[in-house]
């Protein structure tokens, strides 16, 4: 049997991977934007329109599937923004609305540990190809 706890702990974690995601997914599609204004001396664009946008895709998936699961708990996300160096999040949980704090610092650090096991799967599918 689930004790309060660790289903409160479990949202709690899936609130993060949902943040975290949805942060990656808008960071990779500025870096994109902005990599459209750099001129090349040989056309890469293929292929960093290709990556950038298996990305995001991926990301937004992945941001689509934690808040289903949160939906699922009846748990909903109320409002996140930025407040300095600090992720305000506010959820709510079983009536209740709680709030998370993340450093961005950490997020950003997340974020590219993500991009990292990301682009080690997509070497490993290319590779079995």
């Amino acid at each position: 049997m689930t004790t309060p706890l660790a289903t409160e702990e479990e949202e709690y974690e899936l609130v993060r991977q949902y943040i975290l995601f949805g942060i990656l997914f808008q960071a990779v599609m500025v870096d994109w934007s902005r990599l459209q204004l750099v001129p090349l001396k040989l056309s890469y664009q293929a292929m960093i329109d290709g990556a950038f946008q298996e990305l995001s895709r991926w990301a937004e998936r992945q941001q689509q599937q934690m808040r289903r699961l949160l939906q699922q708990r009846g748990c909903t996300v109320v409002r996140a923004r930025r407040e300095g160096h600090v992720y305000m999040v506010h959820y709510q949980q079983r009536g209740y609305v709680r709030e998370a704090r993340y450093t961005i610092e950490m997020l950003q650090a997340e974020c590219q540990q993500l991009i990292d096991w990301w682009m080690r799967n997509q070497q490993r599918g290319e590779k079995r190809a």
